[in-house]
């Protein structure tokens, strides 16, 4: 979830993507990209931070620079769950999830992968796109709607994943030709690609038949890179033909090792959804979103969105002076110069914090809004705090909301471990089905033949590395 900045209204001054490449530039121009980039991967899920980056930026240079691009590109790890990858214009930026990292199994994989995207780049497939847009959250959308603010207001209606450019047929085959084309140059074996395709499909079949996915339960990179049978086909003919000089690398076992310890599903450090409450074990806090409400773990913030207009959004805040203050600062920052009906702030405690809840009144298109800021005192020079909006009216159906923050006790924070990806060595007489025992999910031996590329009662050979999730299941 977020760091410590309030409100996600800082990622309102997102740009629109979509240039060519440029790689020669002014230093300006290279800040402003850099902005630009640490504002995509913050809405991303930031920077996992791990051993895998370096290993993927290592996999990811040497691919590169079969493609032209020597020490031109940037190769990061975003800690999200999502299985991922795309590409960030301008420049050379690309972006691989740690969800599709975990269901790979070689560094063939992992090189195909980052050939694909890097297929895109070469061909500016993205400067060819007419909606290659990247939205904000709830702030940008309050700041549109209320302060019609230009820059906000061309981004409401706009709030979409990144990484989901849709490619055309012919650009999607093309990124897959240059892909191979640099898999072989680079040494690796060119089945890499086409076993990673398999694996997203296997990973769409798990989660089909109701296996313990994440929120988006297709592949985002299956989505935006359609596995057609046709083009699985396509690739493996191709990959065929492909020559590559001395004896292709397939690094499964490199994979495998850099790959254990990796944090999969939610990372407890950014808070985890579960059903309809948000638990934060490192900041000990935790709260209920009302029944029909969807939660959306952000970066910055925690969005709670609703039907009809209704929207809150969780997050937390520096606190130098009263609540009231904080409260008042928050509302001001969303409303900017557009008049509003302040309504009288109201000191409570809620389960043991001090808070204040202010409420206000503006007009959006038109309509009356209700606009309401809740701060918490978090200790610390901290503040929690809750922003909603809602039609004029029916801002009460947050109440619930407000009233559901607590601190977690110690012990209820200190039983979310978070689960990891932990490597076990095959010994003589393990099967499938005693080694998917060890996995602390409620669907065992399906995620474990999904992550590790395994049919039915395929016999394991010793010494063979596999992968387990272990931890906290939630």
């Amino acid at each position: 979830m977020f760091r410590s900045k309030a409100l996600s209204v800082l990622l309102a001054g997102l740009v629109v993507l979509g240039s060519a490449p440029a790689f020669a530039q002014s230093e300006r121009a290279r800040e402003a990209e850099r902005r630009q980039q640490a504002q995509i991967l913050e809405s991303a899920g930031g920077a996992y931070d791990g051993p895998q980056g370096a290993y993927v930026a290592r996999v990811g240079e040497r691919v590169a620079a079969a493609a032209g691009l020597p020490g031109r590109c940037t190769f990061t790890v975003v800690n999200s769950e999502t299985v991922n990858a795309f590409t960030a214009p301008p420049g050379c930026y690309i972006y691989v999830t740690r969800g599709l990292l975990a269901i790979m199994n070689s560094e063939a994989e992992l090189a195909g992968v980052l050939g694909h995207e890097l297929g895109h780049v070469t061909a500016n497939h993205a400067g060819k796109q007419r909606n290659a847009e990247v939205g904000a959250g709830l702030a940008a959308m309050i700041v549109g709607a209320v302060a019609k603010s230009d820059q906000a207001g061309r981004l409401v209606g706009q709030v979409a994943k990144l990484g989901t450019l849709s490619y055309s047929r012919n650009q999607e085959y093309e990124a897959d030709s240059l892909g191979l084309r640099y898999l072989a140059a680079s040494g690796y074996a060119t089945q890499g690609l086409t076993r990673v395709l398999e694996g997203l499909q296997r990973e769409d079949q798990y989660s089909a038949r109701g296996g313990a996915a994440p929120t988006d339960a297709v592949p985002v990179w299956a989505r935006t890179h359609p596995l057609t049978t046709d083009r699985i086909r396509r690739v493996a003919q191709q990959a065929g033909r492909q020559v590559t000089f001395g004896d292709p690398v397939t690094g499964v076992a490199p994979y495998l090792t850099a790959m254990d310890g990796l944090t999969y599903g939610p990372d407890l450090d950014q808070g985890v959804i579960v059903g309809q409450s948000f638990i934060h074990p490192s900041l000990r806090v935790a709260f209920e979103a009302p029944e029909g409400f969807r939660l959306v773990n952000g970066q910055r913030a925690v969005r709670i969105e609703g039907a009809g207009g209704l929207r809150a959004e969780f997050s937390m805040a520096t606190l130098d002076g009263e609540l009231e203050d904080r409260a008042s600062r928050t509302l001001r920052e969303i409303i900017g110069q557009a008049q509003v009906q302040w309504g009288q702030p109201t000191s409570t405690r809620i389960n043991g914090l001090d808070a204040v809840i202010l409420p206000s009144r503006a007009r959006s298109q038109g309509n009356p809004v209700d606009l309401v800021a809740v701060a918490y005192g978090a200790g610390g020079g901290r503040a929690y705090q809750f922003v909603s909006m809602a039609p004029a009216g029916r801002g009460r159906v947050f109440d619930t909301l407000y009233g559901s923050l607590r601190r977690l006790s110690e012990r209820e924070a200190a039983l979310l471990s978070g689960q990891k990806i932990e490597l076990l060595t095959v010994r003589g007489g393990d099967t499938i089905e005693k080694l998917a025992q060890r996995m602390s999910v409620r669907e065992k031996l399906p995620l474990f033949l999904m992550l590790n590329a395994l049919d039915p009662g395929q016999p394991l050979e010793p010494g063979r590395k596999v992968k387990v999730i272990t931890g906290d299941p939630r």
